[in-house]
């Protein structure tokens, strides 16, 4: 990981009653896990394509991705 660069997913693990939380880089009993908004569309778009796609009669692979980026603006609450 570039040093710039953020975490895909990190874990909050309740450090005491006050409210306070630790960060965790990997998942431990009562963590809550967390995904950046990025990876989350990047593997939404991967699953969207694999459902979605169609071969045409001379063996092209084809998606609508329209009905994708509808998806990608909601989530980010566009």
């Amino acid at each position: 990981m570039k040093a710039n660069e953020a975490l895909e997913k990190i874990y909050l693990y309740p450090y005491s009653t006050d409210g306070i939380y630790e960060v965790e880089t990997k998942p431990l009993e009562g963590t809550i896990e967390y995904i950046s908004v990025d990876a989350f569309i990047k593997k939404a778009k991967k699953w969207f394509e694999e459902q979605n796609k169609w071969i045409d009669p001379n063996g092209n692979s084809h998606c609508d991705m329209e009905s994708f980026e509808d998806f990608k603006n909601y989530m980010k609450g566009e």
